[in-house]
This record gives C-alpha cells, sequence and structure tokens, in this order.
C-alpha cells in the first residue's frame, strides 16, 4: 500500500484569514484557522488562535503545513514527517479541507486491514500450493494446496522454519533467497515420492531480499503416466521396428511415419509412381525428408540395383561434370591416370538420386537435358558413347516454376523432369504427425544415446504443436537429440527446448482444448495398433503397452475404443 485518497477523510471545519488583521468572533468559531503567506501555509488551532488576542497576527506563532491536490493520490512515504496536518487545495490552489496525521494512520491502517482481507481470501482460494517464507526460512503463508500436497497443516508449519519439513537441497526457495534468482516451470522433486513444476520468486524490499514465494503444481500423476506412455510408446517402436525389417522388402514406404491425410496421399502417390521408370520430381522444403522418398520409391521395384545420389549444389560446374559423367584416363591434369566411373554409370539400371537440382547452372542444365532426351552421353575426355539405363529422381526445395520465369532454369529440362511430381507437405502442415515423430524419434535417442526418459513436461508438447518447423522432420530430430543429451536424470523440462520455441510459446500459448485433443488422438491411435496387432487380446495389449489391464479398459472407455469384445 503505497498510496491514500484524502478526499473522502478531510474536513471542512477551517477558515483562511489574510497575513495580517484583527481577529472576530467568526474566526474564533473554526477548529483550525490557516494563512496564506508567499505560497506557504500556516495554520493554528482554535485555542491557539484565540490565545493570541486581538491585534496583528504575528506570523512567528504559526505553524508550517503540508499541501496535497485534490483528487490525486497521496504517497505515504512522502509523508508529512513533523507536520501534522495536510492542506487539501482544488485544482485552482484554494483550501478545500485538511486532514490531520491521525487521519492519515487511521485511513491507512484500514486499507492495510482492506488489503489483508482481500490477501487471506485470495490465498483461501488457491488450489494450487503457494508458500512463503521470510529471510530466517520462517514459514509465513501456507495455502490449503500446500497442504494437500505436501500432507502439512499451516497449523503446524506456519511460524517455523520450512528446513525443519524439507531437506534443505530440496528447498528451491532457500536457493532463490540466497542467489536472488527466480525459477519458472522448473521440475522439482521436494520428497521421494513427489514431483511437482515450481515457479519461485525473491521478495525485494529496500533493494534487500527479505524472503521468497514459491507456487508448485502437483505433477507426480503425470510424470508416472508420462513413464507409463513412454514405456508403450518404446513397445510400440520396438514392435514396429520388428515388423518392419520383416516387411522391407514388400514395402519400403514403411519408414515414412505420419497419418496425416497430406502424408498419406503423397505417400500413395509415391507407390504408383515406383511402379513406372518414367522421371520423378520431388518438391519440398529443406528437411521434409525428399531423400528417404526417393529411397521408398527406388526400393519399391529396385531395391536389388543401385541407388546412387549426387548433390547439385555441393559442387563446382567442373567437378559436377566429371562427376556425373566420369572421365577417361589422362582427360585432364591431375585427373586418376586410371579414370573414373561416373554417377549416371554407377547407378547402371538401378536409381540416380539428383538432389538440389535447382542449383545447377545454366550450362550443365544443357547437359543434364541431352542426357535425359537422347539417353546417352560421353565421359570428359572420352570418345566411346555409353548409354543411360537408370532412372532419374530430382528432387528441390526451390520454386522452378518461378526460376523458370526468372530464366535461371531452362524451361525445356523442367518439363523433362516434371513428368511425375510429387509435393512433399512441410510438418507444420501435418500437425497431427508431430507428436508421433516426436516419441519415435525420442525412442531412437534414447536408445542411441542410452538414456532412459522418464518426465516430459507437458509445455514440451504444447510447444512442438505450435512451432512453425521452418527445418522440418530434420529439425525436429535434431532438437530431440540434442535434448536428450542435455537432459538430467532422463527428465526432458522445458528450459531443455530451443530458446526461439519458449520464446514463442510464452508470446503466443495455443489452445490447450487442441493441445488436449492432440494427446489423445496420439494415445488412442497407439492403443489401436496394439490390439490390432494382438488381435483383441486385452491382456496381451496391456503386456505390450507396459501398463495394467484395468489401466488399459480405463483408457478406452475414455477414448470411445469399441469393436475389440
Amino acid at each position: 500500500m503505497e498510496q491514500l485518497y484524502l478526499d473522502p477523510i478531510m474536513h471542512d471545519d477551517f477558515i483562511v484569514v489574510p497575513g495580517a488583521g484583527q481577529y472576530t468572533d467568526e474566526q474564533c468559531s473554526h477548529h483550525l484557522v490557516f494563512m496564506n503567506c508567499n505560497e506557504t501555509i500556516y495554520y493554528l488551532n482554535r485555542d491557539e488562535y484565540t490565545a493570541l488576542g486581538s491585534g496583528t497576527i504575528n506570523q512567528n506563532a504559526w505553524r508550517k503545513t503540508l499541501s496535497h491536490q485534490a483528487g490525486t493520490p497521496f504517497y505515504i512515504r512522502k509523508g508529512p514527517d513533523s507536520y501534522d496536518v495536510i492542506v487539501v487545495k482544488d485544482s485552482n490552489q484554494k483550501i478545500v479541507g485538511y486532514v490531520t496525521l491521525r487521519d492519515l494512520l487511521q485511513e491507512a491502517l484500514n486499507e492495510y486491514d482492506k488489503l489483508k482481507a482481500f490477501f487471506h481470501t485470495i490465498v483461501d482460494t488457491i488450489d494450487n500450493s503457494v508458500s512463503v517464507v521470510d529471510r530466517d526460512g520462517r514459514t509465513m503463508v501456507w495455502t490449503k494446496g500446500a497442504e494437500t500436497i505436501f500432507s502439512i497443516q499451516k497449523e503446524d508449519i506456519l511460524g517455523k522454519d520450512m528446513k525443519h519439513f524439507f531437506p534443505k537441497e530440496m528447498l528451491l526457495n532457500e536457493e532463490t533467497m540466497v542467489t536472488g534468482n527466480s525459477f519458472r516451470h522448473h521440475l522439482h522433486k521436494p520428497r521421494e515420492d513427489l514431483f511437482v513444476l515450481i515457479n519461485t520468486n525473491p521478495v525485494h524490499l529496500n533493494g534487500e531480499i527479505i524472503g521468497a514465494v514459491a507456487a508448485e503444481t502437483d505433477v507426480t500423476s503425470h510424470v508416472w503416466m508420462n513413464q507409463e506412455l513412454l514405456h508403450a510408446s518404446s513397445k510400440i517402436h520396438e514392435l514396429q521396428n520388428e515388423i518392419s525389417e520383416l516387411k522391407e522388402a514388400v514395402d519400403p514406404f514403411q519408414q515414412i511415419r505420419g497419418s496425416s491425410l497430406k502424408i498419406k496421399k503423397a505417400i500413395s502417390l509415391a507407390k504408383k509412381m515406383s511402379k513406372t521408370s518414367a522421371n520423378v520430381l520431388l518438391l519440398g522444403e529443406t528437411g521434409v525428408g525428399k531423400e528417404v522418398f526417393a529411397k521408398a520409391i527406388h526400393d519399391e521395384n529396385r531395391a536389388d540395383k543401385p541407388l546412387v545420389a549426387l548433390n547439385c549444389g555441393a559442387l563446382s560446374p567442373s567437378l559436377f561434370e566429371s562427376e556425373l559423367f566420369g572421365y577417361s584416363k589422362g582427360a585432364f591434369s591431375g585427373a586418376d591416370p586410371n579414370g573414373k566411373i561416373g554417377k549416371i554409370e554407377l547407378a547402371g539400371d538401378g536409381t540416380l538420386f539428383l538432389d538440389e537440382v535447382g542449383e545447377l547452372p545454366l550450362d550443365l542444365q544443357v547437359k543434364l537435358l541431352r542426357v535425359l532426351e537422347n539417353r546417352v552421353y560421353y565421359s570428359v575426355g572420352g570418345l566411346k558413347v555409353k548409354s543411360v539405363n537408370c532412372r532419374v529422381i530430382a528432387a528441390t526445395n526451390k520454386n522452378l516454376e518461378a526460376l523458370v520465369q526468372k530464366g535461371e532454369f531452362r524451361e525445356d529440362l523442367y518439363y523433362r523432369l516434371n513428368t511425375l511430381t510429387i509435393e512433399i507437405p512441410p510438418l507444420r502442415e501435418r500437425k497431427q504427425d508431430i507428436l508421433e515423430l516426436f516419441h519415435l524419434f525420442l525412442y531412437k535417442a534414447s536408445k542411441k544415446y542410452n538414456c532412459d526418459i522418464q518426465y516430459i513436461a507437458p509445455l514440451i508438447n504444447q510447444s512442438l504443436l505450435e512451432y512453425e518447423w521452418h527445418g522440418n522432420v530434420r529439425e525436429l530430430k535434431n532438437m530431440i537429440e540434442r535434448m536428450v543429451l542435455l537432459s538430467e536424470n532422463g527428465y526432458l523440462t522445458a528450459d531443455l527446448l530451443p530458446e526461439k520455441m519458449a520464446g514463442k510459446n510464452t508470446m503466443h500459448s495455443p489452445d490447450s482444448k487442441e493441445l488436449e485433443r492432440e494427446v489423445k488422438q496420439y494415445e488412442k491411435l497407439k492403443i489401436l495398433e496394439t490390439l490390432e496387432s494382438k488381435k483383441g487380446n486385452k491382456t496381451e495389449a496391456a503386456k505390450r503397452l507396459g501398463i495394467t489391464r484395468a489401466t488399459l479398459y480405463n483408457k478406452m472407455r475414455k477414448l470411445n475404443i469399441t469393436g475389440f469384445n
């Protein structure tokens, strides 16, 4: 409480007299008498004024007062000091009332009582745990939420040192008081059987830390549920890997994960194209998985043949030509005296994958076009005509039509490559696949780095669904590996998120119902897959998921999974 409004408590039992003059009976009838003198206001009470007697007013007998503008807050810290009276003026600098020091103290006490009443009502209303300690560690506030979480009644802990109830090393408020650092959404374990998300802040007064506030949310059940879900996901991924190994020769597209309509459409189109030998153009942003699609298309009908990749953007024009076509003995200075086989010849009857084809300079585009049209070529420095037997799959993250319009890509080459086109959707357009991919990559990363994941902060799922993923699947995979490597004791906490993701989440929090729908959809999908693999046997499915049969029934009921009776 820093300020008060004086208007409601001011008195009007006063009179203003000039700087000099005679006393009158009327003047002596008011409680206080004020006198303006060179913009300074002086006052006397009635008895003092009457005691002066008749004659000219002696200014030395008067006391100074403090003045205040009506309708504005009075800041208590500037205070009346040695003044017993505060004069209230209107906008025209006319005295309209006064407040005594006693009035001011009484009003301040009344406002304090109001704030205290609001404070205690807020504390009794909050469901979450909130605790406050002073600089000596004594517990000053202990809410009902704290009583519920920690099973300690406020009558037992208020006024006592919190270290008598919790180990010192588990009290983050102690660290906050010592260092002055705050914690936000920090996963904390105040007891061996308890997990909480905690926020702490130091309490500052006059430049000093006089205590700390801690707010905790019990997430113990979430931790156990996370562990169950992670265990179930691990079991499912192990099963999927076993199935994939068995089915890989039959369906190489098993390696492309996702259940969204857009990715399913892209996979379906790729399967149709894989049955032909026509050229295929893969379009998509960086990191969407163009190379994975190219391999799946190749493996569908040419798995026993070579798949040779060439990055068009990583080589200079002179090197690209020798890499693509190869060169004969003594073709140029510094060349291998035995010559070199080109990528086209290495591909044989298999597939040549030209990545980043949009980076090719115009002079090399002409040579590539001639190869695609005539299906023959010469190696660099060679005289023998060689045939092209391989299939060509090209990929780019550029808009080739726009490059054609600018004259930066040959139109005839574009149409030659564009016989069959597949547009691979970016990850932000298939958000329902994000959680599935997250758990897949998390499972692989935890196996790769031998890190058993115990807990995933809810804010991570929320951030994954909100982020734009300009680096797409590759960015998601790299981020997950980084989080696993930086995690402590298998806990994936929100502070492990990249700063750009955490910052965006702070400013634009998505709708929590949307997040809940995504999580439920993913959980339902995994349960259905397991039930189908176990032919509806719930006991076996529960074992595979790593949960009890009762838990499985409960989840099926909540997720409305039927048809397995």
